[in-house]
């Protein structure tokens, strides 16, 4: 990693390690790494975030750190006086669904549309909780573990030093699965990383010889990366496919930070991409305003006092080089 341009770093908690993307000055940008297919951010995604955009205050951060499948609801955390706070936003309410002050981190969300999955630390240098929420009641964040989770259909996944967990949200249920780490639902079935290879009860036979060193589900479509490329596979592929590569030359911290939803990958590599799983096409803008996240059914955006998040529904197609 390049201590001051990576866009990410692996942040050492206290009883965990945990993969943390640092936050960077609204206005960074870097130039594209692709040496995949390459195309212009579209004028109607910018439409859409710009229509659908949050302004923050001159001492705020504003982030949309979650969606439901048609973005009708949000996740959004704010950042301001001294407090972070993470909230549900509606079209009939504001809700707050847990706040950390001074050098507090919250992080690490993660919606399924009922349930939602974060965790908090006191400070940098502190020991981590990772809490399970649901959207449908007023009641307080549940306590879970102390490693990160993933959430899909009322379950939470995570792994800690005992394996790798799976959490039924609603019954309070908790088994271990195996051992491992880095789980990821495919379909109701929980598949994790295992000595550079996906493991789990289920993996299917185009997965068997990949050699994942970061992954991402939805819940549908796995995607991964392998060295400077990004693959992806889903259900009635017979095999994997590569979706994006990046420049081997000169070195960076290569692709981290993989989401997948739908028909669309948000990735990182010093700046943010967007690739489109139909087309092999990538979206890079240097632009600093363009920050690029999926989040289930939305595509989020971050930048100089403004957060924005657009319906995945409405954005046109990528098109093939």
């Amino acid at each position: 990693m390049r201590a001051l341009i990576a866009l990410a770093a692996i942040t050492a908690i206290v009883g965990c390690v945990a993969a943390v993307p640092i936050d960077r000055p609204s206005d960074y940008t870097a130039p594209s790494k692709l040496s995949s297919c390459r195309v212009d951010l579209p004028g109607d995604w910018k439409d859409e975030l710009s229509r659908n955009k949050i302004e923050a205050g001159a001492h705020e951060q504003v982030t949309v750190v979650g969606a439901n499948s048609d973005a009708g609801t949000t996740l959004v955390k704010t950042t301001r006086n001294r407090t972070t706070e993470l909230v549900l936003h509606d079209s009939t309410k504001r809700q707050q669904v847990m706040a950390v002050q001074d050098d507090g981190l919250l992080f690490g969300v993660e919606f399924d549309g009922r349930w939602a999955t974060f965790s908090t630390a006191p400070g940098p240098d502190a020991a981590a909780t990772t809490y399970a929420w649901d959207s449908r009641n007023d009641g307080a964040p549940v306590r879970i573990g102390s490693e990160g989770a993933v959430v899909h259909n009322g379950k939470a996944a995570f792994s800690d030093s005992a394996g790798v967990h799976v959490h039924d949200l609603a019954r309070k249920k908790d088994r271990v699965v195996g051992q491992g780490a880095d789980p990821v639902f495919l379909g109701d079935a929980v598949m994790w990383l295992q000595d550079g290879r996906f493991r789990g009860d289920a993996v299917p036979d185009p997965l068997k010889n990949a050699e994942p060193e970061a992954v991402a589900s939805d819940g549908r479509t796995v995607v991964w990366t392998e060295g400077d490329a990004l693959h992806g596979w889903r259900e009635g592929w017979p095999e994997s496919r590569e979706l994006a590569e990046i420049k081997r030359e000169p070195k960076t911290e290569g692709i981290v930070f993989p989401r997948v939803s739908g028909d669309f990958v948000s990735w990182q590599s010093e700046s943010s991409y967007v690739t489109d799983i139909r087309s092999g096409a990538t979206a890079h803008t240097t632009e600093g305003a363009y920050w690029l996240e999926v989040h289930g059914g939305a595509l989020t955006q971050r930048g100089w006092r403004v957060a924005a998040s657009a319906p995945l529904s409405e954005l046109s197609p990528l098109p093939a080089c």
